[in-house]
């Protein structure tokens, strides 16, 4: 893994990934996101919920990318350290990544932050699929495998980290129909171009890619 040093830990803003300027999100004092205005029912997001694969060029507002970060893989009981997503044994070895025209920020949940991770806007290597490039925003999921190594075989690490995966991309369809966004989960991903791009050690598979922004 790439080691970055202190100064490029930058939280996420409500002006720009990339530059300082303020926190996260708005957070309760359970360490939760603060309440937004109402938004759709569980029941109804699932109505919702469809793949998006034709986006418009409207950015999506950083803030709106924090609160997306943290619905995908966030901390909902500080108290235990545990996420708004289950794992293997809660093994917990999910990477999010978020990759954008600006560069990529790995999003860093026990801080409630994100950091800078590459200066570069490496969407179009994520996918031969060239829809996947137009989204604003592509999430970038990674396993530590590490955190598997009891399930087994490599084959078997794998299949969990995919499993895990899948279940944080639920959490992000839920959160793109609630707030109008636009997303579809990515399997046909250039695995060796996205270790390459992000500086993987060997411990670290990607699994899926996930395109997000406003639909065409």
């Amino acid at each position: 893994m790439l080691q970055i040093p202190p100064a490029n830990n930058l939280p996420l803003s409500r002006r720009s990934l990339l530059l300082t300027a303020g926190p996260i999100f708005a957070l309760s004092a359970k360490g939760i996101p603060a309440a937004t205005p109402p938004e759709l029912t569980v029941t109804e997001a699932l109505r919702q919920r469809r793949s998006v694969r034709a986006f418009s060029d409207r950015k999506i507002d950083p803030a709106l990318l924090a609160e997306l970060l943290w619905a995908v893989f966030g901390i909902n009981r500080p108290k235990e350290g545990l996420h708004t997503v289950p794992s293997w044994r809660g093994a917990a070895d999910l990477i999010v990544h978020a990759a954008t025209e600006d560069g990529v920020v790995v999003f860093e949940p026990d801080a409630a932050a994100a950091r800078v991770w590459k200066a570069e806007d490496i969407r179009a290597q994520l996918s031969p699929q060239p829809f996947v490039a137009t989204a604003p925003v592509c999430l970038i999921f990674v396993s530590d495998l590490r955190r598997l190594k009891a399930a087994g075989p490599a084959d078997q690490q794998q299949l969990y980290a995919m499993v895990d995966a899948a279940m944080a991309s639920q959490n992000a369809y839920l959160f793109a129909a609630a707030r109008g966004l636009g997303t579809c989960l990515v399997g046909g991903i250039s695995r060796e171009a996205i270790a390459g791009a992000l500086g993987l050690a060997r411990h670290e598979f990607a699994t899926f890619v996930q395109p997000i922004g406003w639909p065409a």
